[in-house]
């Protein structure tokens, strides 16, 4: 498969951190890996692929093109490629243990490919000495050997456009590295939510799952983990060459493809917590109603069942969290805050909602009601130490629509205290 950008940690997600498409990706060797190719003669280009509509297109997609203008021959060179028939690969994917894998095949083949798509393409020709190209075009030659082209996927640190971003640096003796070396322009949660905002569901769900590590401030070589942001900096590096002379990186720039029907991403995210606290109170206010109705009537059918409902997802939420956030490799997701909010004790709720709307006894009902007026505690206790520096999670969307609905229920559990 060929990746399009990172960030995958649950199985739902998939599609959107990894790959596109299945391909064997075997070549003879190149020209320049047998000798045949002149320095002079290579020209090394870097290669941009915007997002479009479907979900793993959202972050883009770098790699780089090898052309030997004398002989004809040029490679298209990919490090964002994976199976779905690796070995224990669902069990790996949840565990966040992905093995990708660098190839290369035909230029023309792949850009046919990504324009078909209706992905727009740019391209930079890197201003590189011969020996510079000729020893790049041989590093990703030994690279797609068997024994050399796997390495273990991360979602921010080590990918497709990082691994491209580390060549380049290394091919300019670290300059790009050493220029970068300044504090970027947000942190690796805004940038993300960049290219995701415009899903809000997956935009939710994505900054429900990771945590403050995420938050931290980063630097320009850390924004690297998007392709975009490797061409915005390699197009702004002037490097010293090898007789000690300043020139720029990039030499030339083209749009090879501009696909008119991409979406385009913003420089930065609109807030997601104004839309987050609507399915709140969605949630939260039929609870609301429910308990004053116990409180009239006596009747706890519907407000049991609701609070099974509500509960089963709160619950498994958390639960999904704790089990990423401890016994995964997913290092995005450890200490997440969230487990204040969506804690995994909210599944008590599910019998206990269900013996209070059908059961006799009066136990289960003040069970509820103490489960819920926890849950909404916990949750309080939570917003103070969000005072401290330490609790530091940007976490509004989900503080937008779980407060509510714990608030709702803790707040119908007390209207229907002496109505049990």
């Amino acid at each position: 498969m060929r990746c399009s950008r990172p960030a995958a940690i649950s199985a739902a997600l998939l599609l959107i951190f990894l790959g596109t498409t299945f391909s064997a990706w075997t070549q003879a060797p190149a020209p320049w890996a047998l000798g045949a190719s002149r320095g002079e003669d290579l020209v090394v280009r870097l290669v941009t692929i915007g997002p479009a509509d479907p979900i793993y297109t959202w972050w883009g997609h770098s790699a780089l093109i090898v052309e030997d203008s004398r002989i004809g021959a040029s490679r298209f060179y990919n490090y964002g490629l994976f199976s779905f028939e690796q070995e224990n690969f669902v069990l790996n994917f949840v565990m966040g243990r992905l093995w990708f894998q660098v190839g290369a095949s035909d230029t023309e083949r792949e850009l046919a490919y990504y324009r078909y798509l209706g992905r727009t393409i740019r391209i930079q020709t890197l201003n590189l000495s011969p020996r510079k190209r000729l020893e790049m075009a041989l590093f990703l030659e030994n690279n797609i050997l068997p024994q050399n082209r796997t390495y273990l996927y991360d979602h921010y640190y080590d990918n497709c456009a990082t691994r491209v971003r580390d060549l380049i640096d290394a091919t300019v003796d670290g300059q790009l590295a050493e220029a970068t070396a300044v504090p970027g322009r947000m942190t690796l949660r805004q940038h993300t939510r960049r290219f995701t905002e415009h899903n809000f569901l997956m935009d939710w769900l994505l900054m429900f799952l990771m945590s403050g590590v995420i938050d931290r401030p980063i630097t320009k070589w850390e924004e690297m983990f998007l392709p975009d942001e490797v061409e915005r900096n390699v197009a702004a590096l002037r490097y010293r060459d090898e007789t000690g002379e300043r020139i720029p990186l990039v030499g030339e720039s083209f749009v090879y493809f501009d696909a008119p029907q991409q979406r385009s991403v913003a420089e930065r995210a609109s807030p997601g917590w104004v839309r987050a606290l609507i399915p709140g109170l969605i949630l939260g206010l039929p609870a609301l109603l429910l308990g004053y109705l116990v409180r009239k009537n006596r009747n706890w059918t519907l407000l049991g069942v609701y609070s099974s409902l509500v509960g089963l997802i709160l619950g498994l939420a958390g639960s999904v969290l704790l089990f990423m956030s401890t016994c995964t490799d997913h290092t995005v997701t450890y200490g997440n805050e969230n487990l204040f909010l969506a804690n995994p004790l909210a599944l008590a709720a599910v019998p206990l909602g269900l013996l209070a709307a059908f059961g006799a006894g009066k136990r289960s009902r003040r069970l509820l009601q103490l489960l819920w007026c926890a849950l909404a505690a916990l949750a309080c206790v939570y917003l103070l130490l969000k005072l401290f520096p330490f609790f530091d999670q940007s976490n509004q969307a989900a503080l937008a629509t779980i407060l509510p609905v714990l608030f709702a229920f803790a707040a119908a559990a007390c209207l229907s205290w002496k109505r049990i």
